[in-house]
C-alpha cells in the first residue's frame, strides 16, 4: 500500500530552529513577567548575606550558559540533521526524476522507488501546502521517522516528492540527546558546586575584615592591608580612617586635660583671694558683688573639674559606693542662689540615705547639669527632683521644649531658646555622664512643663 504525504507536517532545518527560538523567547518574557520588579528584587536580595548573593548570581549564570548552550546544541543538530537527509534522499529524487523523463511507466517507477526504499509522488498527489517555489527543493519532517523532499522544475508545471524513513538518523539522535542531556546535568551539578567554592572564597577575606574589626585589632599589621584588590583597599582606607579618628582624639583629651589642669591652678589662687575679700568686706556693701563672684569660681571650677573627668578613659575612673541623697543635697546650695527673688519654688523628694555605686563626680555632673538646665528656662511655677530605687525625674514648669529641638537636644551646642545664656552643652554632658555611669536620660513632657527622667542600674559597674 502505497503512502502518501501527510498534512501533519513540521519544518526542519533552520525554519526549525528559528521556530523553537521564538518559543523560548516568548517562555523568557512570560517568565519575566511572573518575577518581582526591580525594586521588590533588590529587597528581598538585600535580606541575603554576600556570599548567598554571590552564589544565587553564579548559580544562575550558569543555568543560563547550559540553556544557551542546550539551545545552540539542538539548533546545531537540526541544521545537520537536516543536511545529512537532503544529502542522502537528494540522489535518490534526482534519479527519479531522470526515469521519469526517460518515459518509464509509474509501476516501473514506484518498483524503483521501493528497491531504494522510499514512496515516490508527482504532480497532484502531493498536497499543495507541500509544493515548493520554482526551481526549489524542500525538505519536510512528516513524523518522527519520515522525511518528505519536494522538488519542482522552473516553470513549476512538474513536482516530484519522494517519502522516506531514516530510522537510523532517529537512533542517532536520542542518543545524542542523551549524551547532551548527561553532559549538561553534570556541568550544572558542577558549576553550582563550583559557585558555592567561588562565593565562600571571595566573601572569606571580607568576613576576616569584619572579625578584625568586631574584635577590636589593629587593622595595620594585618596581612588584609597587602592584598591588591578591592578587600585590601578597603583595609587600608579603614585603616586611614581609625588612624584619623584615633589622632583627633587623642588631640582632644591632651587639650582638655592640659586645659582643665592649667586653669585649676588660677582658680585656685581667685577662690583664695575671694574668701579673703569676703571676709575683709563683711561689713561692706561690696559683700554681695564679692559672694557672687566666690559663687561664679565655685561653678567654673566644678566645670573644670567635670572636663577632667570626661576627658579620662573609663578604665582610669574609680567607681565605689555612695550616698546619692547627699549629694542632690549639696546640689541645693547651687540652685538657691539661681531662683533667689524669682516666683519659683524648688522641692526635693528624697530619702534620708540612698547608697548607690559609680562615680560621685559623674553623678554630680548629671545631677547639676539638669538643676542648671531647670533653672535656666523656667520663668515661674516650680523646679522638683524626686529620687527612686529605679532612679531619678527632674521636674520644671518650663516652656514645652519644640519637637524639633527634643530630636536634637542631647547633642553638643544645641539650644532650647537663642535668648537663653549658655552654650549648648550642658545636656551633651548629662549623656556623656549617664553613658559612662551605665545610666540612661530622656524627656518627657507633661501638661505644665517638661521632665527629664534618668534610670540606673542599682549595682552594676559601667
Amino acid at each position: 500500500m502505497r503512502s502518501s504525504p501527510s498534512s501533519s507536517t513540521r519544518p526542519t532545518g533552520a525554519r526549525a530552529a528559528l521556530a523553537r527560538i521564538v518559543a523560548g523567547l516568548s517562555l523568557v518574557r512570560f517568565l519575566k513577567g511572573q518575577l518581582p520588579a526591580k525594586d521588590d528584587w533588590h529587597r528581598l536580595m538585600a535580606r541575603h548575606s554576600l556570599r548567598t548573593r554571590l552564589a544565587l548570581t553564579m548559580a544562575g549564570l550558569a543555568v543560563a550558559s547550559c540553556l544557551v548552550f542546550g539551545l545552540c546544541s539542538y539548533v546545531t543538530y537540526e541544521m545537520t540533521l537536516s543536511h545529512i537527509v537532503r544529502w542522502h534522499m537528494d540522489p535518490i529524487l534526482r534519479l527519479l526524476i531522470q526515469a521519469k523523463q526517460e518515459g518509464r511507466s509509474d509501476q516501473e517507477l514506484h518498483d524503483l522507488a521501493r528497491s531504494l526504499r522510499v514512496s515516490w509522488f508527482a504532480d497532484e498527489t502531493i498536497p499543495e501546502e507541500l509544493r515548493p517555489k520554482r526551481g526549489k527543493k524542500e525538505l519536510t519532517r512528516i513524523d518522527t521517522e519520515s522525511y518528505v523532499f519536494v522538488s519542482a522544475d522552473k516553470k513549476r508545471k512538474h513536482c516530484y516528492a519522494v517519502v522516506g524513513r531514516v530510522k537510523d538518523l532517529d537512533d542517532i539522535e536520542e542518543v545524542l540527546l542523551t549524551v547532551t542531556l548527561a553532559c549538561g546535568c553534570v556541568s550544572l551539578v558542577a558549576a553550582l558546586l563550583l559557585s558555592c567554592w567561588l562565593s565562600k572564597r571571595l566573601v572569606t577575606p571580607l568576613v576576616r575584615l569584619a572579625k578584625t574589626i568586631h574584635s577590636g585589632e589593629t587593622l595595620e599589621s594585618s596581612p588584609l592591608c597587602g592584598r591588591k584588590d578591592e578587600v585590601g583597599e578597603l583595609s587600608r582606607a579603614f585603616v586611614a580612617r581609625e588612624r584619623s579618628l584615633r589622632d583627633f582624639l587623642n588631640r582632644e583629651q591632651l587639650f582638655t586635660g592640659d586645659v582643665s589642669h592649667e586653669l585649676r591652678t588660677p582658680l585656685t589662687v581667685l577662690q583664695g583671694a575671694t574668701e579673703i575679700l569676703e571676709a575683709r568686706l563683711a561689713d561692706t556693701p561690696l559683700k554681695p558683688v564679692v559672694t557672687r563672684m566666690q559663687r561664679t569660681l565655685e561653678g567654673m571650677t566644678d566645670t573644670v573639674h567635670t572636663m577632667l573627668v570626661l576627658a579620662r578613659r573609663p578604665e582610669q575612673l574609680q567607681y565605689h559606693a555612695f550616698d546619692l541623697s547627699a549629694l542632690i543635697r549639696r546640689e541645693e546650695d547651687f540652685v538657691q542662689p539661681l531662683l533667689r527673688n524669682r516666683p519659683i519654688s524648688f522641692t526635693l523628694a528624697l530619702p534620708d540615705t540612698f547608697m548607690i555605686h559609680g562615680n560621685p563626680d559623674l553623678s554630680a555632673l548629671v545631677v547639676h547639669n539638669l538643676l542648671d538646665n531647670a533653672c535656666r528656662y523656667t520663668q515661674e511655677g516650680g523646679i522638683e527632683l524626686r529620687l527612686n530605687r529605679d532612679g531619678f525625674v527632674v521636674t520644671d514648669t518650663a516652656p514645652p521644649i519644640d519637637e524639633e529641638v527634643r530630636a536634637r537636644m542631647f547633642e553638643r551646642g544645641v539650644r532650647g531658646l537663642s535668648t537663653t545664656p549658655g552654650s549648648g552643652l550642658g545636656l551633651s554632658l548629662v549623656q556623656r555622664g549617664c553613658e559612662r555611669l551605665g545610666w540612661s536620660v530622656h524627656h518627657e513632657t507633661w501638661k505644665r512643663g517638661n521632665r527629664f527622667v534618668v534610670r540606673f542600674c542599682q549595682g552594676t559597674q559601667p
